[in-house]
């Protein structure tokens, strides 16, 4: 465990210790609003002729939260990200279009004016990152950071001046890091998970996430503890599989008749729409499914009329055994010609320090604990919630 975080536990008891809840929603997939709107093609084309993997290939589906920088406050929708250490979000002196425009529903997006807060401190450092697998370029500063009626003074943020084209698909102004120290790139700039755990009643949180069709809640993310009433009280704790990442150890999978024994590195993604699998694992699921491949979507499918008689995929992990189910990893994204695909794809170096991405199809089944205390994570059941 860093060093830093032993002394932030150690101020647990000087602190005033809070539990609260970030309430999340889900920004509907992605992919089918480009289908629907007939722009899935020009999408292909642009990703096709990129030198990196587009965001929207894995990130098809968004749980949001709304956080408030500076004095006034300025208002962004973020996506909480467990793979992610750090806070950023547009900057207003970024010109181009990648920074302002959602072109699914052609809305602005929120950019934050350093010049509006009287709580901005300038750091006057430059940093260039990757999020996912798209460099991002900003400028880091220090401001007041408030959701859910809690705050965070003087915390280290990046305004982002330079993103890639496909930000303009993404329904987010910026992204809040509930992972681990920064990466090497990031040196120095302040984890905002550091900064909140003192005040915490326990150094965890918890995430529950389910389908909603725009009423009543997509899920939380409860802070200091664990959500007893959405998710059930018997809690499975792995160790994780490599220290500083959200994650854990799958020691082998199977799909109908056919198993892949190969154990590999989990990582936890609630920042990831579909499921990321090893890429020997891919030909026993396109054999159990009997998936085919779209050349003109280049995805796989099935039959939509059969989408519910696909087998589970089943993860054993620990010891118990966790399913994917059919109604998670077949979707109908509007394809007609009772097309529905296979959401999940092979990772091309995504997160090379794993071999699978287990993102919010997992989480819709099972709650996630992230235990920073004992550097854990925990898998509960999750009960429905309205």
């Amino acid at each position: 465990m860093p060093k830093c975080l032993i002394v932030f536990f150690a101020l647990l008891g000087l602190a005033s210790a809070v539990k609260f809840s970030v309430p999340l929603r889900s920004s509907g997939s992605l992919k089918e609003k480009m289908v629907r709107e007939g722009r899935y093609s020009e999408y292909l084309m642009q990703r096709n002729s990129a030198v990196r993997q587009n965001l929207v290939d894995t990130m098809d589906e968004f749980y949001v939260a709304d956080i408030a920088l500076g004095t006034p406050a300025q208002h962004f929708t973020v996506s909480l990200d467990t793979g992610s250490s750090v806070i950023w979000v547009l900057d207003s002196h970024c010109d181009s279009q990648n920074c302002h425009e959602y072109t699914l529903n052609h809305t602005m997006k929120s950019a934050y004016n350093n010049e509006t807060s009287s709580t901005f401190v300038d750091a006057n450092k430059n940093f260039l990152f990757y999020y996912s697998q798209s460099e991002i370029y900003g400028l880091l500063g220090k401001e007041k950071v408030s959701f859910s009626g809690f705050s965070l003074s003087n915390q280290d943020f990046i305004r982002a001046t330079v993103l890639p084209d496909v930000f303009t698909q993404q329904p987010i102004d910026g992204v809040f890091g509930l992972g681990w120290a920064p990466k090497e790139e990031l040196t120095g700039v302040g984890n905002p998970m550091q900064a909140l755990l003192p005040q915490l009643d326990q150094p965890m949180f918890s995430i529950w996430m389910q389908r909603n069709d725009g009423m009543g809640s997509a899920g939380a993310i409860t802070f200091g503890g664990f959500d007893n009433v959405a998710c059930d009280k018997n809690i499975q704790y792995l160790p994780l599989a490599e220290p500083g990442v959200w994650g854990f150890t799958v020691d082998s999978a199977s799909i109908g008749i056919f198993t892949h024994k190969r154990s590999g590195k989990a990582i936890s993604a609630s920042g990831s729409g579909w499921t990321g699998i090893p890429d020997k694992f891919m030909p026993q699921v396109i054999k159990a499914t009997k998936a085919k491949y779209d050349w003109n979507y280049e995805l796989y499918y099935v039959p939509c009329s059969t989408a519910a008689s696909h087998p589970d995929i089943k993860l054993h992990i620990g010891g118990n055994e966790y399913h994917i189910t059919s109604a998670e990893y077949v979707l109908d994204i509007g394809l007609g010609n009772d097309k529905c695909v296979l959401a999940i794809f092979v990772d091309t170096g995504l997160a090379p320090e794993a071999d699978w991405i287990l993102g919010d199809a997992f989480i819709r089944r099972y709650c996630q604990i992230y235990d920073f205390g004992n550097s854990r994570m925990g898998l509960s059941k999750f009960i429905q919630r309205d």
